[in-house]
């Protein structure tokens, strides 16, 4: 059998390098069109983003890729675009994501405990304060935490890593419509549901999801109707 302390490990390193190069890139990259320092519909040429990050085309053509699987880029003939949502959109990913979420915070109720209540409460403190301080950045980024510890908590990955598949989409909506958001309106509803999760109450809290998502679904869909 070959041993591996005598096979060369100079390929090892270089993947490694790649891969961790990669994983930088996607998540500047990331940060950027959610912030809405990338805006919408935003052409991205692998060469210009590659400069722009000062790394090499592969690690750019790899954070692209991941961008895209995460529906945050759109591949047309000529390049990738940043998303640009229509009301179509809005309808449909909202549709998928009631049934995802609605699972989610059945399957969270019936694994609460006081642990999982602990962090749960823990993310409501943080929108708490963000709304307080009028930060509409930092309520997007605890409400998508607090939604996250909610699939976590189901305990069904393959359920997780559908519903994170769809959340840069709707949360780069998010933060580049802060202006036209309810955010009190959003900490009530989320702590609505919190509340029942925490009482293992799992009707009331698939009721308050649903609630959740129709309220998020209809500013969504009045943000575009605004900037007709």
């Amino acid at each position: 059998m070959k041993e591996l302390d005598n096979a060369p490990l100079d390929g090892f390193a270089l993947k490694l390098d790649r891969v961790s190069l990669k994983d930088q890139a996607a998540d500047l990259l990331r940060e950027s069109i959610i912030s809405g320092k990338v805006e919408p519909g935003s052409k991205l040429v692998e060469r210009k983003v590659a400069e722009m990050l000062g790394i090499s085309r592969a690690p750019a053509r790899d954070a692209l890729m991941q961008l895209e699987a995460e529906g945050l880029i759109v591949s047309k003939p000529d390049a990738r675009y940043v998303i640009n949502l229509t009301e179509q959109d809005i309808d449909q990913m909202h549709q998928v994501r009631l049934v995802l979420e609605r699972l989610a915070v059945d399957l969270a109720a019936q694994n609460t405990n006081p642990a999982n209540q602990e962090h749960q409460l823990a993310a409501l403190r943080q929108m708490e304060a963000a709304v307080a301080n009028e930060d509409h950045g930092a309520f997007a980024r605890a409400d998508l935490q607090g939604h996250t510890l909610i699939w976590q908590q189901a305990n069904n990955q393959h359920l997780e890593k559908s519903l994170l598949s769809m959340m840069g989409p709707i949360f780069m909506f998010m933060a580049n419509a802060a202006e036209f958001y309810d955010w009190r309106e959003t900490l009530e509803l989320h702590r609505d549901m919190v509340c029942w999760i925490n009482a293992g109450e799992r009707a009331r809290a698939c009721q308050s999801i649903e609630r959740h998502m129709e309220n998020s679904r209809q500013r969504a869909l009045g943000v575009l109707k605004s900037r007709k």
